[in-house]
């Protein structure tokens, strides 16, 4: 085969998974089966542009911007690659072909702000996926005269400065930027998912305590502890921005005496429509229970007449689990600390529509005073893997000696087994872990949480507030664990990554 139909039959597979040189050589033989992304909207085929096609992202999630550009080296200081790029917090790709001139070890090289992985010829041999000032990064590989082979450069940029470059000598070859007269391409997507940078907690860095959240398949809603209860929504967990809706307008629901404990609201798909689930207090000042329903999460947001649930020692922290039989269910947290009694959290089933009872409440955990959890387990949700049901809870006072913990079971109303120790405790970044939400997101499981900041001497700062963190949930041995049993304070790959 020439060089000339070696390339043409490479970049037939340009964007194609599972196509070979042999599958490509194929098709360009028989005059057909090209790739979509090697031919025009019209179909006809594209003929190879000298240098990469570049694909730009904005928020490291929407594409913005496609072209082919001559060789990879950019430097936008605080600008941006284009007006619908943005200067902050983009990703982007160039994807080609690289055809050395002479046979033998080439030294490639990126410097970047922030960062990069290269592969050369569907080996990755750059990997530098992290944030940082100008870096430089080296690799050595073996090239063929003639040969073209692929080549794809990934990077990502945060804030401030920004810029690129790929370089290549070699016994023969000075450093320089690879030119464009040895890289190839098409004019056209490649159709991979956006390459997308590390995160950090906190996710949300600023008091946002009891975190509920909710996935429609597209955005993450979430609401927190406090006040009217503001609706904010993500499309990535990572990054969060206020949707101007709120459960409770008015800073209160109608029957309540105040707003002054207004407490972990979740957000739930029930049926057709969304039901919110919150903690206030009735006209007699004592914790209960409420729920709004709207069509949607722009609402209008619809109060219930009156509490849902109540309790003489007061009911706080509602959520929600449907059974794989369509089976509707309210947990709670009897307030019985408050008086120094027991918490026994308990499940009740519900109507159809969420707003309203049938049956009696089952108590299924009730905490141990004697071990980590004190006087107290609350801040329950329920998800269901393989057969069994697991609860997730929350134990002791909600500063530093706030832990997670988590229960399993065989029935949804139990007997509950504790795991025992605590599965998310304090580091020296993060304390009082908890109060969660389980997300799932390309098949991976999250737990949406809220943690103080270490004050230093392992007690919480209170000026912080509680943040909102998110960290992967693994299941092995028939449990949950999550990160190294503490909040994670290093960059961890973007959820569902």
């Amino acid at each position: 085969m020439t060089r000339r139909h070696r390339l043409t039959a490479l970049l037939l597979c340009h964007g194609v998974a599972g196509c070979s040189d042999g599958d490509a050589s194929t098709a360009a033989g028989a005059g057909g089966g090209a790739a979509s992304s090697s031919s025009s909207a019209g179909g006809a085929p594209l003929e190879p542009a000298l240098g990469l096609y570049a694909e730009y992202f904005a928020a490291y999630l929407d594409l913005a911007l496609g072209r082919v550009e001559s060789t990879l080296d950019a430097d936008w200081m605080d600008g941006s690659p284009s007006d619908a790029v943005g200067a902050d917090r983009f990703s982007a790709r160039w994807t080609g072909f690289v055809t050395a001139p002479a046979t033998g070890s080439y030294t490639i090289a990126t410097e970047t702000d922030d960062g990069v992985r290269v592969w050369i010829d569907d080996a990755l041999v750059i990997d530098d996926w992290n944030g940082h000032f100008v870096t430089r990064n080296e690799a050595t590989v073996e090239l063929t005269a003639g040969n073209a082979v692929p080549i794809r450069v990934d990077y990502f940029e945060i804030d401030l400065a920004a810029s690129i470059k790929l370089l290549w000598s070699s016994d023969a070859i000075a450093e320089e930027v690879i030119p464009t007269d040895v890289l190839t391409t098409f004019d056209a997507p490649t159709g991979l998912a956006s390459p997308k940078p590390p995160y950090v907690n906190p996710v949300i860095p600023f008091d946002c305590p009891d975190p509920g959240v909710m996935f429609d398949g597209t955005t993450f809603y979430a609401v927190c502890t406090g006040g009217a209860f503001p609706i904010r929504s993500s499309r990535s967990l990572v990054f969060w921005n206020d949707t101007g809706t709120a459960l409770l307008p008015a800073g209160k629901p109608a029957w309540a005496a105040n707003g002054n404990r207004n407490w972990a609201p979740e957000l739930h798909r029930v049926g057709d429509g969304l039901v919110a689930y919150f903690t206030s207090v009735d006209s007699a000042d004592v914790l209960s229970i409420g729920a709004v329903h709207a069509p949607s999460v722009q609402g209008p947001w619809m109060e219930q007449p009156g509490p849902l649930d109540q309790h003489a020692l007061g009911v706080i922290d509602a959520t929600f689990f449907e059974d794989d039989d369509g089976s509707r269910w309210l947990i709670d947290k009897v307030d019985g600390n408050s008086q120094g009694q027991p918490t026994p959290i308990r499940i009740r089933r519900l109507a159809a529509d969420g707003l309203a009872f049938e049956g009696t409440f089952v108590t299924i955990l009730t905490n141990d005073s004697g071990s980590w959890e004190g006087g107290v387990v609350e801040a329950p949700w329920i998800v269901k893997r393989d057969g069994s049901y697991y609860l997730f809870y929350s134990g002791n006072v909600y500063d530093h000696r706030y832990r997670t913990g988590v229960a399993r079971a065989a029935a949804l109303t139990g007997p509950y087994e504790k795991h025992g120790t605590p599965i998310l405790a304090n580091n020296e970044r993060w304390v009082g872990p908890g109060h969660g939400s389980v997300v799932s997101v390309s098949g991976k499981d999250y737990f949406v949480y809220h943690a103080w900041t270490n004050d230093g001497a392992g007690a919480h700062l209170l000026s912080a507030g509680r943040q909102v963190l998110v960290d992967r949930i693994v299941w092995s041995g028939g449990w949950p664990s999550i990160s190294d049993g503490t909040p994670s304070r290093t960059p961890q790959p973007w959820p569902g990554d």
